[in-house]
């Protein structure tokens, strides 16, 4: 969030600009919350969420469904931007499924819930609620 003192004529204000995921602004002028569109404005990066394969076999294998890591393969789920870590909703051992938010990233004010694209095991929680933590870090690893 930013702020701006600035004055009309007479008159000062207090301007507050948060940067909202559909890339527009959400912005406060004297308490009053205006919602604000740009056309040419990208959204928030979605998760990402990397696979990490084990080396490949000598003999050609099939490959494994979208929703899930290939055999001896292991999939992390990452920050998609910096913030706090508010709730962590799963632990070593639980089963996931794909799309299933696995912990709430606070960032800019707003709750984002921190999905994986692949159903599996959880292998590590690799944060705890009040964490902060970086763009592109580990937060959970699956199986």
């Amino acid at each position: 969030m930013k702020e701006y003192k600035f004055k009309i004529g007479d008159k000062d204000y207090l301007a507050s600009v948060v940067e909202q995921e559909n890339g527009g602004l959400e912005v406060t002028v004297d308490g009053k919350i205006y919602n604000v569109e740009l056309p040419d404005r990208k959204p928030a990066p979605k998760p990402v969420v990397k696979h990490v394969a084990a080396p490949a076999p000598v003999a050609p294998v099939a490959a494994a469904p979208v929703a899930q890591p290939s055999a001896g393969a292991s999939s992390v789920v990452t920050a998609p931007l910096n913030g706090k870590i508010t709730q962590v909703n799963v632990k070593p051992g639980d089963q996931v499924t794909a799309g299933q938010a696995v912990v709430v990233l606070e960032a800019m004010k707003m709750e984002n819930d921190i999905t994986t694209e692949y159903a599996g095991t959880v292998k590590a929680v690799l944060v705890a609620a009040g964490d902060q933590v970086d763009t592109g870090q580990a937060l959970v690893e699956l199986a």
